[in-house]
């Protein structure tokens, strides 16, 4: 029986891939490098984590990726974000039933800003993300151990929703069983996370009420 759901943010809560476009475009352009102008293209290039981006874009040295970090997290906070239509009732209605918590790789600066403007801060128990600048890459498996244990849940009654292969491998590792990964988000590639398997298909915010009944 799931007693606790937590949430990824990037993906799940809000469409921010063209928010995250845009703050790596001026990043490159601080730095004098080359991102691709479409979306699409942009997409390719991001591949599985923020760290990978910077390479595929030539941001290699400690000190450029520093000043990357920096300028992303000034521009993204400058940004309206755009939550995804029905998410916003979906988390209030979940909210009756279960424990929640939030965990993502982005600012905490941003998530707090946003979910605030939601209406829906208060209603996380927990909000883990990225704090600083610093290089070391924001994992989620340690925070969702935190989360759990402070929480006095066990495990395998905890579902984290995600939208990336990421998320599926990075609750594997805490010793998650129960993920759901959103068919509405950033995207997810089946071939790279064979172990998956999607108990629901979810391809809007309110499909995810039914969905985490399968759980």
């Amino acid at each position: 029986m799931i007693k606790l759901i937590i949430f990824d943010y990037d993906g799940v809560i809000v469409d921010s891939f063209p928010n995250t476009h845009d703050a790596y475009k001026t990043i490159c352009k601080k730095l004098g490098k080359s991102c691709p102008e479409k979306l699409e293209d942009f997409r390719k290039v991001y591949g599985h984590t923020s760290s990978e981006c910077y390479q595929q874009l030539g941001i290699l040295s400690e000190e450029e990726k520093i000043k990357g970090n920096a300028i992303y997290k000034e521009e993204i906070l400058k940004k309206e974000a755009k939550p995804f239509k029905g998410i916003i009732e979906v988390i209030k209605e979940l909210h009756k039933r279960y424990k929640l918590a939030l965990i993502s790789s982005t600012y905490k600066e941003e998530v707090e800003q946003k979910l605030k403007k939601f209406g829906l801060l208060n209603l996380f128990d927990f909000i883990f993300a990225r704090e600083g600048t610093h290089v070391t890459r924001f994992e989620k498996t340690d925070s969702i151990k935190k989360t759990a244990k402070s929480s006095g849940i066990k495990l395998e009654e905890v579902l984290i929703i995600g939208d990336r292969n990421v998320d599926f491998i990075e609750s594997s590792r805490a010793g998650l069983k129960n993920v759901l990964l959103v068919d509405y988000g950033w995207g997810y590639n089946l071939d790279g996370i064979p172990e998956y398997d999607p108990k629901a298909v979810v391809k809007k915010p309110k499909d995810i009420l039914e969905a985490v009944k399968k759980y």
